[in-house]
C-alpha cells in the first residue's frame, strides 16, 4: 500500500464544501489503487452514508475501529462519529415507522413475533444486529437467538411487531410475525382412524364440537406435517430432604401427535397416538409375520403408531416436516395468558389441566400461518 495516497487533501476540501460529487470523482481512482488505506476507506464509508447506504458504511466504520494499524486518532474519532450518526438515523427511522404503525387502527390488533433458527449465520454478528434493533445488550441478544428451533419472542400490537420484524430480517436475523386471530383460523379435526387409502385417503374424525364425520382428500393437498409430544403427568408421593411426605407431579409418559396441514381447505388433521383407534379402518402391521418363529411378538400401541407415522412419511416425501416442538415449548409455555385462550383440540384424560396441549396447538397453528405467509400473493 502506498503510504501517501494522492488527492486526499482535495477530497477533504470537497467534503468541507459539501461537494460530494467532486469528492466521489476524486475518490474512485483511489479505491482501485489505495483501497486498503484507512483514509480512503473512511471517505468511502462517508459517501455511502450520505447516499443512504448505511448498511454498506457501517461495516467499514467498524473495520476501521478494529483493524487500523498504528491507529490514527482522527480516523478512529470520525469512524465512531459515523457509527453514532447511523445509529441515530436508524432510531429516528424506526420511531417514525412505529408512530405510523400506531396511527393505523388495524395495526393495533394483537400479534406475535417469532425468531427463527440462525442456521449457518454468524451468531455473534446476528446478536449485534438484534441487540441494536431490540435495544438489548449483546449478551442478552445472543441468548434469545435460537440455534435449532423457533422462539416465541414477543407479543404485542401487530403493526409494531412488523416494524421490528422487517428490520430484523433486513439485518439477516430471520423472524416472522402473525396476527393472533390467524391462530384460531384453521379448523382442527381429530382423526379417529384411516377408513381407506384408495383411490385417496379417507379419515373418520371429530370436529371441534365432537361430531363424527369423514373427510376424503388427496395426498397432494397436504402442505406439511407437524409432529411433537406432550407429557402425561402422574401424581406421586415422595419424601423431601427432611423425610416429610410430599406430593409431586412426575411425567409418566408422552402422547405423540402428528398434524397434516391442508391449507386450501383451511384444515388441520390431527393424529394422536392415545386416541387413535388402531383396531378400526386400515390396518398397518408393525411386525412382519415370521413363520419360522414359534412365538410372535405382540405389537404395542407405540409400534402400531410408528407404523402409521412411517406410512404417512412414505406418502408425503416432499412435504416439510416440522418437529422441533420441544424447543419451541421452552419459550411458549411462559405465555400463560395466550395459551389459556387457545383450545388445544387434544382429547387426553388428565387429572389436572396443563398448558402443554395448548402449546402444541399454538405450534401447529403458527406453522400453518407461517406456511401461508410464504405463499405467493400472501
Amino acid at each position: 500500500m502506498n503510504p501517501n495516497p494522492p488527492d486526499l487533501d482535495r477530497i477533504a476540501a470537497a467534503f468541507q464544501r459539501k461537494e460530494y460529487r467532486s469528492a466521489a470523482r476524486l475518490l474512485n481512482p483511489l479505491l482501485k489503487t489505495h483501497g486498503d488505506d484507512p483514509w480512503v476507506q473512511l471517505y468511502a464509508a462517508r459517501l455511502h452514508e450520505l447516499s443512504g447506504k448505511g448498511h454498506i458504511a457501517e461495516p467499514i466504520y467498524r473495520t476501521l475501529l478494529r483493524n487500523t494499524q498504528n491507529p490514527n486518532p482522527k480516523i478512529l474519532s470520525q469512524a465512531r462519529q459515523g457509527l453514532q450518526r447511523l445509529e441515530n438515523q436508524e432510531k429516528q427511522s424506526r420511531q417514525a415507522a412505529l408512530e405510523q404503525a400506531r396511527a393505523t387502527p388495524q395495526n393495533a390488533k394483537p400479534g406475535l413475533l417469532v425468531l427463527e433458527p440462525l442456521g449457518d449465520r454468524d451468531r455473534k454478528a446476528a446478536a449485534q444486529q438484534a441487540a441494536r434493533i431490540l435495544n438489548l445488550d449483546p449478551y442478552s441478544a445472543r441468548m434469545i437467538l435460537p440455534a435449532r428451533h423457533w422462539r416465541l419472542y414477543r407479543l404485542g400490537p401487530l403493526g409494531e411487531l412488523q416494524v421490528y420484524g422487517e428490520e430484523l430480517n433486513r439485518s439477516d436475523v430471520p423472524c416472522f410475525t402473525l396476527a393472533i386471530a390467524a391462530l384460531h383460523s384453521p379448523q382442527v379435526f381429530r382423526v379417529q382412524y384411516l377408513r381407506g387409502i384408495k383411490p385417496g385417503p379417507t379419515v373418520v374424525c371429530q370436529n371441534a364440537d365432537g361430531r363424527l364425520g369423514a373427510i376424503a382428500f388427496q395426498w397432494s393437498e397436504v402442505a406439511q406435517r407437524v409432529s411433537g409430544q406432550v407429557p402425561i403427568f402422574e401424581s406421586v408421593v415422595d419424601t423431601d430432604a427432611r423425610g416429610n411426605l410430599v406430593r409431586r407431579e412426575n411425567t409418566q409418559d408422552y402422547a405423540l401427535l402428528m398434524d397434516l396441514h391442508l391449507p386450501k381447505r383451511n384444515t388441520i388433521l390431527r393424529f394422536c397416538e392415545s386416541s387413535y383407534q388402531f383396531d378400526r379402518g386400515v390396518q398397518f402391521s408393525p411386525v412382519p409375520f415370521l413363520a419360522e418363529k414359534s412365538t410372535q411378538l405382540r405389537p404395542t400401541r407405540r409400534t402400531h403408531w410408528n407404523a402409521i407415522v412411517a406410512y404417512l412419511a412414505q406418502q408425503l416425501p416432499d412435504a416439510p416436516h416440522l418437529k422441533d416442538f420441544d424447543g419451541f415449548a421452552s419459550s411458549a409455555l411462559d405465555e400463560t395468558e395466550l395459551l389459556s385462550k387457545i383450545k388445544p383440540h387434544i382429547n387426553l384424560f388428565r387429572r389436572e389441566e396443563t398448558l402443554w396441549d395448548s402449546a402444541f396447538q399454538l405450534y401447529s397453528a403458527i406453522a400453518f400461518g407461517r406456511w401461508s405467509l410464504q405463499m405467493p400473493g400472501s
